[in-house]
């Protein structure tokens, strides 16, 4: 067989009893590729057992089958997720890929129509469903919690909004009556609903990027003043791509206004306090706190605990604000966040052992 290449994936992506529309290799001790289950034959309990005895940690898909694997990844979230077999560290990695693809494919949709079709919002509120529920299960956030500092791309970062977004609300049920007088009220169907509103609208904060030029995205340093007006219209191209679907008022407000500063002077629309949209002080909160955590090629991340002093705008040592060696970007955060909701974000953070 010609090495066409291939690619590796998490055993733990392997559902037993399934038909995967792809090969699966597993890697001899000499590296050749050996074939493991071939396309359309249900995989055994008992073939990953043994895999899993053998104490192998990656098995392998021709490069040429990868799109193949990954639809089956999205297909199949849910049951990755569930099996209780599965290291849940390989459960974070997959439903970290997954995440990626959706909100990727969600801005070059975005790219190509100017808008977002009902398909792909329908994809998205599927896997932030799914997500709900990996999630909720406690023993998932040590694993998830690892993707704090991870390079800042903008569809890692989304996925980790989207993590911070949702944990945050489900462990501040208060904030949710807050989005939604009726919260407590509300079934459990309807509570789920309402949260996964919640989560589409982390997962897609940043979609008006997808308008942005990408040599501005991508650009490896901070931004002139002639781009960063550039980049400051994508919360506005954000609500014209969503406007004609189907989501909740709310959500289009705050992908709207999740630039805002709770004291006034952000952008677009310079509101402030309580005008702007509870969701969006969330999502502005975990936006900052991801971003400056999170590495990027001008920037080394900041330390939770420090990023979160900055947040609140604790002075030095001597009074002097800020830190010299942060973008100045970082520097000034006193009034921008609402600071309850970021009192109870930090509380939040301390539970959830990240800001140590």
């Amino acid at each position: 067989m010609i090495d066409r290449g291939y690619t590796a994936i998490s055993p733990g992506a392997i559902i037993q009893e399934s038909l995967p529309d792809f090969r699966i290799y597993i890697r001899s001790a000499q590296g050749k590729y050996v074939l493991w289950a071939l396309e359309g034959n249900k995989v055994s309990s008992e073939q990953l057992d043994r895999l899993s005895e053998s104490g192998m940690t990656d098995v392998f898909v021709d490069l040429e089958e990868k799109f193949k694997y990954e639809q089956y990844l999205e297909n199949n979230l849910g049951k990755i997720l569930a099996n209780d077999k599965s290291p849940i560290d390989q459960k974070a990695a997959i439903f970290s890929k997954v995440s990626t693809n959706v909100v990727k494919d969600a801005f070059e949709t975005c790219l190509g129509m100017g808008t977002m079709g009902a398909s792909a919002i329908q994809r998205t509120h599927k896997f932030v469903e799914n997500a709900l529920i990996f999630i909720r299960e406690t023993k998932s956030l040590p694993a998830l919690a690892k993707m704090i500092g991870h390079d800042y791309q903008t569809y890692e970062h989304a996925t980790k909004v989207l993590w911070f977004t949702t944990v945050f609300l489900r462990n501040n049920l208060d904030v949710m009556e807050l989005i939604e007088p009726n919260f407590k009220t509300l079934d459990a169907e309807k509570k789920f609903d309402m949260l996964s509103q919640c989560g589409v609208g982390a997962l897609l904060h940043d979609i008006g990027k997808a308008l942005i030029p990408q040599d501005i995205i991508n650009k490896d340093g901070p931004l002139t003043e002639v781009e960063w007006e550039v980049m400051k219209r994508h919360p506005l191209n954000g609500l014209a791509m969503l406007l004609d679907t189907d989501l909740p008022v709310f959500v289009k407000k705050a992908i709207l206004h999740h630039h805002e500063d709770f004291r006034g002077g952000g952008y677009p629309m310079n509101v402030d306090g309580k005008d702007i949209n509870i969701l969006a002080r969330i999502l502005r909160i975990a936006d900052v706190f991801d971003a400056m955590t999170s590495r990027r090629s001008y920037k080394e991340p900041i330390p939770p605990l420090k990023a979160a002093q900055i947040m609140i705008g604790k002075p030095k040592a001597g009074g002097e604000e800020g830190d010299a060696d942060h973008n100045d970007r970082d520097q000034g955060m006193k009034g921008c966040f609402d600071e309850e909701l970021l009192r109870k974000f930090i509380l939040f953070l301390g539970k959830m052992s990240l800001s140590g």
